[in-house]
């Protein structure tokens, strides 16, 4: 299993609290550019941890806010910001890459 898999299921089974049933290949092509939609405030989704279905919102900080960009096909892409996703979800960053609580 190559480096970033192996990344990839690990942040899966520590977020999701379960191991992943199979594997997707998601094939897509590096856009040449994109267009600009704005500042994405928050990031609302459905997912399951330890066993239960929730919705979860993340409301971005203002200094950590990603932008919300298109490509000429219509794939998103959050681009910037500063934030990391953990086991806990969705993290702000300050200027120092330290996490904002």
């Amino acid at each position: 299993m190559k480096a970033s898999l192996k990344k990839a299921y690990k942040l899966y089974e520590d977020f999701r609290e379960s191991t992943p049933k199979k594997l997707h290949r998601v094939i897509f092509r590096k856009p040449k550019s994109l267009m600009a939609m704005g500042h994405l405030r928050a990031v609302s989704y459905d997912t399951t941890r330890g066993g239960k279905t929730e919705l979860y919102k993340h409301t971005f900080a203002p200094g950590s806010r990603p932008i919300l960009c298109a490509s000429e096909d219509g794939w998103l892409f959050l681009v910037g910001g500063r934030y990391e996703v953990t086991e806990r979800g969705i993290v702000d960053l300050d200027g120092q890459d330290r996490e904002i609580e």
